[in-house]
């Protein structure tokens, strides 16, 4: 009797730990893979989603996993995004966020110049948004 009741509880804990890895991964999230936390400041995030994925030089290098907006400085909003941990993030980088055709929006990271220079993980990068061709579309 105590064999089934211990059977049924380890499924029941296996379809649990099943459960949490298949939503994650739904939602872009790589449980298997350590990443860095970087913070990225910006007055407007219009489009911009949670598990929006981040890109440096088209390369996808990570995700937005949060988005807060701070109630006490109007003009600003905090987007955390997890990286993935070979990523070296020089002093200096930008975060741009570009809209896409399909109406989607982008995080593109313009890597800075001195590679020697480093941010530390859990440092704040600025960003903005990108003044492309669909930017300039949407004023006319």
């Amino acid at each position: 009797m105590k064999s089934k009741e211990i059977k049924i509880a380890l499924m029941a804990i296996v379809a649990i730990v099943l459960l949490f890895i298949g939503l994650n991964m739904l939602k872009g999230v790589n449980v298997f893979k350590s990443t860095n936390t970087f913070y990225v400041k910006f007055a407007d995030v219009a489009g911009l989603t949670e598990s929006s994925p981040v890109y440096a030089n088209g390369y996808n290098v990570g995700i937005v996993s949060r988005i807060d907006y701070t109630y006490d400085r109007t003009d600003q909003v905090i987007v955390v995004v997890d990286l993935n941990k070979s990523m070296n993030v020089p002093q200096g980088t930008r975060a741009e966020l570009e809209s896409e055709l399909m109406g989607g929006v982008k995080m593109s990271l313009l890597l800075g110049a001195n590679p020697t220079a480093l941010l530390a993980p859990g440092d704040t990068i600025s960003g903005a948004m990108h003044s492309g061709m669909m930017a300039k579309a949407e004023e006319l």
